[in-house]
């Protein structure tokens, strides 16, 4: 083969591979997001009113009148425990784990998360240490007989062209209660007490349409669909913003080790403690050592 033909052969080549990365292309979600609207603050609550975080979210859950009469009962229950909480007079009990499950990580929680696309899967990353796996392989979701609830669900998804669309079943509430056992509950409040849920049975369904509406921001279009609980579908919005400030994963620690801050409204890195001084050597009676020079 003479050398303008193998140019020839390459150029075909070059221009099949860029057509076909084109049309399969996965897009470029890297870098850490955080929620619009729900900026951390450094008592673990918003920087926003509640009322702004709803409105923000398009918060207007289709709850039939007898879901509505346990979520009131349960709003009445929970504004009693933080008022007593506000008071001194509860604790409010220990942190146990960084867990916020689905669909909270995705609606109401100032975490940041990473997207890792992959033709075969997506993984979501968040910083409170959980992960949400997507598989993109054309499989269906797990079958009944192996099927069983979890904080974050059971995720399939598939991409039309540079939007990524999630089905996601099997989702049980990581904060079960006698009220709210067996169910994923959306919880958004305040110290004061003010409380807004939706309650979803264990037969809920989410459709998530995720798509990048701008270089700094990814808006997630979210349908959840639960005929035992609701009326109708509901339909809600999330758009997430391009972390500017951190470049890598910084993860909440709930155990006490604090390396991740809030200022101004925005996670930082602290640096880490300097190292404990040694305590000096002592003699079997309790007296220092001599030390014999080097």
């Amino acid at each position: 083969m003479t050398l303008r033909r193998l140019a020839q052969a390459a150029a075909i080549l070059l221009a099949c591979v860029t057509t076909m990365g084109a049309s399969t292309g996965l897009p470029d979600w890297s870098g850490q997001w955080e929620n619009v609207g729900a900026t951390p603050d450094a008592t673990g609550g918003f920087n926003q009113s509640l009322e702004q975080v709803l409105r923000e979210m398009q918060w207007s859950p289709p709850n039939k009148p007898e879901l509505q009469a346990r979520v009131d009962k349960i709003v009445a229950m929970e504004r009693k425990r933080l008022e007593a909480v506000a008071r001194g007079e509860d604790p409010g009990g220990a942190v146990r784990a960084c867990t916020f499950g689905y669909p909270g990580l995705m609606l109401d929680t100032p975490l940041m998360f990473e997207i890792l696309p992959t033709p075969k899967e997506t993984t979501l990353i968040f910083s409170s240490r959980e992960i949400r796996h997507v598989y993109t392989d054309g499989r269906p979701h797990t079958p009944k007989e192996d099927l069983w609830a979890t904080p974050w669900g059971d995720s399939i998804g598939r991409w039309e062209g540079q939007t990524l669309v999630i089905d996601t079943i099997a989702v049980k509430s990581p904060f079960a209660s006698s009220e709210s056992e067996g169910v994923a509950v959306l919880a958004f409040g305040d110290v004061e007490g003010e409380q807004t849920i939706t309650i979803l049975s264990p037969q809920a369904r989410f459709i998530e349409r995720i798509r990048m509406v701008d270089k700094d921001h990814l808006e997630d279009q979210m349908t959840v669909i639960d005929p035992t609980n609701f009326t109708a579908p509901w339909h809600v919005s999330r758009t997430y913003q391009r972390v500017t400030h951190i470049h890598r994963m910084v993860y909440e620690d709930c155990e006490g080790e604090e390396r991740n801050p809030i200022v101004n409204g925005h996670f930082t890195l602290a640096p880490p403690p300097p190292p404990a001084t040694p305590p000096p050597a002592t003699a079997p009676n309790g007296a220092p050592s001599a030390q014999s020079p080097q």
